[in-house]
Parts: structure tokens; sequence; C-alpha cells
């Protein structure tokens, strides 16, 4: 290009030289327009932020409009049905009371067991009833388990003080009753064979013996052996007068009642440590009843008795507690007392069942019902049932027990309020939260078994 072409046109303005090129105003306004969006995008995060710290971890414009949140999470809320993302679990709606604290979720001091949240209907479904903890008199009276034996102070043990064979029982079944003077059984013993023989050589075998008021003759060293022996006075008499010696002795009862048991056949061969038979007077029985050792304090020697028998119609005998016996049975952790009671005509027989009732010792207590008591061998709980569903274990000793009571030692106070049914139920739920916890949720809870949904997914929700 030449000189000329540079030269500005006649009539041209200096002002024309600086005019700005097409599209250059619109460039600046849209320039504005971004800036003033970053400032605005900038207020608002900074003004969220200090919204969530003051309204909660969810901020308060959002927890307004949350609906649901997971029992296992309860930091984790949404505003429609669904899963939880963390471990699966069904979303649940928001109690009345609130969100539990994840702190409030995991109370409880019972190992292994956690505090669970349950709706309304849930609650419903599964018939949860719940019973305050009152103060009440506990005790009164005990209805036991019973049975009749015989008293002990009337058995006998029949035995000789021979040795021989038997040759005939006279008592030959077990129930027979016998009389003072009834034969037992004869035996057949060389041995008072040889003592017999004995006093007859000392009388003189042709002499005539002299007797007694009594039938029997003097001071004999062979005839005291022989009443030692235990052979009766009538074989002796007899012996004196006929001076025949006689292999075979027939011995008598000495005690009367009934035979309650029978160790010896005819043909065995016995000698002085060998039992024969038992025999009981069953005039008077005692009646055996078990209490279970959490109860021994309510009974004491000398209150009143009943005892109902199974058999009879139920026909009650009244007596009188004569005795507590001082040890516990390892197997059945009672232990027994005894009424001794009158029995004309041997109407109670050993062996019988029956119920006693005892007027026993009571006095006012802390209680719950009995099915509310969670008793797994290691450690005894109930559930504390709190505002808006939520149950918490709690460990408890326990005491006395009386008509479907249990004395609460400690754990509890007078008020509180557990749950007195299906607490098995809630007991299974939490330990599976405690379990599920104790994975530390962040697990793929979805793909454990039991853990999935009943229905279909729900569309998730949450912030």
């Amino acid at each position: 290009m030449n000189d000329e072409s540079r030269i500005a046109s006649p009539g041209a303005s200096p002002a024309d030289s600086h005019t700005p090129p097409p599209g250059a105003r619109s460039m600046n306004i849209l320039r504005w327009v971004l800036f003033a969006g970053l400032l605005l995008l900038a207020a608002v995060s900074v003004g969220g932020y200090l919204l969530a710290r003051r309204g909660g971890p969810h901020g308060a414009g959002v927890a307004a409009h949350a609906r649901y949140y997971c029992p296992m999470h309860p930091s984790y809320t949404s505003d429609r049905p669904g899963e939880c993302p963390i471990c699966g679990m069904t979303l649940e709606p928001i109690p009345a009371g609130g969100v539990p604290s994840a702190d409030s979720a995991m109370t409880g001091d019972v190992p292994g067991l956690s505090t669970v949240q349950l709706t309304p209907e849930r609650v419903q479904m599964i018939g949860v009833r719940t019973a305050r903890v009152a103060r009440r008199v506990l005790g009164g009276d005990l209805e036991l388990a019973a049975e009749v034996a015989p008293d002990e102070g009337s058995l006998r043990r029949v035995t000789v003080r021979v040795s021989g064979q038997v040759q005939q029982l006279m008592v030959n079944h077990v129930g027979q009753r016998v009389a003072v003077g009834d034969p037992l059984l004869s035996i057949y013993s060389p041995e008072v064979l040889q003592t017999e023989q004995e006093l007859l050589i000392e009388r003189g075998a042709g002499d005539t013996v002299a007797v007694d008021e009594h039938g029997m003759g003097g001071p004999s060293v062979a005839r005291e052996r022989l009443r030692l022996l235990g052979v009766p006075v009538a074989e002796i008499r007899r012996l004196e007068l006929e001076r025949v010696a006689s292999p075979v002795v027939t011995f008598n009862s000495r005690y009367a009642g009934v035979v309650l048991e029978r160790f010896v056949t005819e043909g065995q061969q016995i000698g002085p440590d060998t039992p024969l038979f038992t025999i009981a007077d069953l005039g008077r029985v005692w009646v055996l009843a078990d209490v279970y050792e959490m109860d021994a304090a309510r009974v004491r020697t000398g209150d009143r008795a009943t005892f109902v028998p199974d058999a009879m119609g139920g026909a009650a005998r009244s007596g009188a507690i004569e005795f507590v016996y001082p040890t516990v049975s390892g197997e059945t952790r009672t232990l027994k007392v005894r009424l001794a009671l009158d029995n004309p005509g041997g109407a109670l027989k050993p062996g019988m069942y029956g119920r006693v009732r005892i007027a026993g010792r009571g006095g006012p207590a802390l209680v719950v019902p009995g099915e509310a008591v969670i008793e797994t061998g290691e450690r005894r709980y109930v559930f504390l049932a709190h505002a808006g569903g939520r149950f918490e274990p709690r460990t408890v000793t326990t005491g006395a027990r009386g008509d479907g009571m249990v004395q609460v030692l400690s754990g509890v106070a007078e008020g509180d309020t557990v749950a007195a049914s299906a607490a098995f139920l809630i007991d299974s739920e939490s330990r599976l939260k405690a379990a599920i916890s104790g994975m530390g949720g962040g697990s793929a809870m979805p793909g454990m078994p039991g853990m999935a949904p009943s229905s279909a997914p729900a569309p998730r929700g949450g912030r």
C-alpha cells in the first residue's frame, strides 16, 4: 500500500478512530452478570452454612421437611420413604418426639443389646403391653408341689442275728400289714441248732428241767446265748420242755405296720448284716413340699399349711410346718419343708402327690410382671419403655416371686414403665441392632440375610 492510501480522507473526524468494535457492549454486560451471579452464589453458600450450623446437622430448612429416618442410623433423614443408603434398612416415619440421637440409640447397660425404636404400628402388631413398676405387698400364700412320704421315725429295718438259709417266707409281698408277733420267715441255722444242743447238755438230757413262773428254766449260758441270737422265747420254752433241738427257727415281727420293702427270697443265704424287710407305721405320715430358694425366707417352722392330695377327691388336710430342711437341691434349686399329718386308716399313701398351701410371710416390694423379666442364665434384664416407642434394656436384680409378679431389688425405680409382654420380640430386635452397630454400619448390609425390605424398593431420598 502507498503512502497516499494511509492519508485520512477529507472530512473524517478524530473520534471516529476510537469507536468500539461491534458487540463490545454486550460482552461487558455479560461479564457483569456473571460476576453478580458469582457473588449471589457465594452469599447463598455462606448463608446455607450458617443456617446449617444454627439448625443442626441437616439444616433447618431441609429438616423441617424430613418425614422419615433410619432406625439404625438416626442421623439420616428423608422426605420420602425408601431405604437407608448406609445399611439398606427400610426408613420409618419420624416419631412425634423427633429423631432420636445417636447417643440415645445406643443406651442400655446389657452387653450385646441396644435400645430399639418401634413405631406405634409395630408396637401394636407385635402385641407390646407395658406395666408400671409399683410397690405392693408380695408374698402371701405359697402353693407348692408336695409328696407323701412315710414318717422316718416309724421306719424299721428287720434283720436277724444268726446265719442260715431261708426256708419259708410268711410275708411275700410289699404292702402287707403285719402286727407284733406275726411270723415273718423261718431259717435253717446250724448255729442255732448247736446252741440248743449245748443248752440240752447243760440241763442234762435225762433230768427234769426246773422252770420258773414264765415257763423257763434257771440261769444258763446257752439259754442266754439263744436269747442274744434273737431266738424267740417260745422256741426256748419249747426246747426246755420237749428237749428236742431243731435246726429250723421261725422269727416273728417285733413291729406293727406295713411292709414297704422286701429284700429276701426263699432259699437265700442270709447273715446278721442282711436286710430282710422294711416296716413302717403309716398311722402318721410326712408331706414333703418343695420351696424355691428365693422363697425360702417366706416359710418358717410353725406356719399353718394345708395339704390337698391329687387323689381322694382333693380332701384337704391341715397341719403346720414341722421342719424346714437346711440344704438346697443342686438339681432343682429347691429346699424341702415338712408337714406331719395323722393318717387314720392309711388313706394317705407314700408316693401320693398333691399341693401344699402355706400362709407365707410377705411385705411391700417393688414388683414387675414375671413375663417382663428375661433370664439368660447369666443375667436378668427388662426393657424400659420410653416416650416415642423407645425401649431400653436394663439389668435388674430379682428377689421373691408370687401371684405372677417378681420382686426387683435393683435396676429400676418406682414409676418406671417396662415392657410387660412381647419382651422376647423386643429382645430379638435389640440383639440384631447391636450386632449391626458392632459391624460399623458401613458394610453392604442389603446383602445380609433378613435385612432386605419386605416390599419392593421405594425411591431413595435424602440429603
